[in-house]
């Protein structure tokens, strides 16, 4: 029995990735400026997705948490996660994607810290994490919003890249407001 996961903030809603959020993914994943920090600016193929991805993203239906569509006024604009991280299965990894038309207004920010904030309030968690690409940034600074703070490097398991690893104790970060 699949397990709730919706979330609204002042601008956006977010719930459960569903079959139906295929096109909306592979069209996001088609923009390079999206993908730069992910696969250099290749594309995710609509393959990918049918074969391994989109199952991927489905597979915590039977948790509080998981991969959660993104819609600003019923417009799709990206996607947002929280799920075990890769650098420790005990912690939940904080992860977003969004439309570049959806850059630069303060909605990762917003997305990220109501996960955030949700994982510590309800979720009783004491710990999220998050990582990226040392030279991205754009996401680095929306990582320090939520009141993470830098604790090292690792190989990331998918695609084997360097990244760094961010990190928010419950209680220790930042204000968690709208935006």
């Amino acid at each position: 029995m699949p397990v709730p996961f919706v979330l609204d903030t002042a601008r956006l809603h977010l719930r459960r990735i569903t079959d139906g959020n295929l096109d909306d993914l592979v069209t996001l994943d088609s923009d390079p400026a999206v993908m730069r920090f992910i696969s250099g600016g290749e594309p995710t193929p609509r393959h990918v997705y049918t074969d391994t991805l989109l199952e991927r993203m489905k597979a915590y239906a039977d948790q509080p948490y998981g991969y959660a569509a993104a819609y600003e006024a019923g417009r799709f604009v990206g996607w947002f996660h929280l799920r075990p991280s890769v650098a420790d299965a005990d912690v939940l990894e904080l992860g977003y994607r969004l439309r570049q038309d959806a850059w630069g207004r303060g909605l990762a920010t917003e997305g990220s810290r109501a996960l955030v904030r949700y994982a510590f309030d309800d979720l009783e968690q004491t710990l999220v994490d998050a990582c990226a690409l040392e030279d991205n940034a754009a996401s680095i600074a929306v990582l320090k919003k939520c009141g993470m703070r830098y604790v090292g490097r690792f190989v990331h398991p998918r695609g084997g890249m360097e990244v760094v690893r961010y990190c928010v104790g419950r209680g220790r970060g930042a204000d968690l407001g709208a935006t």
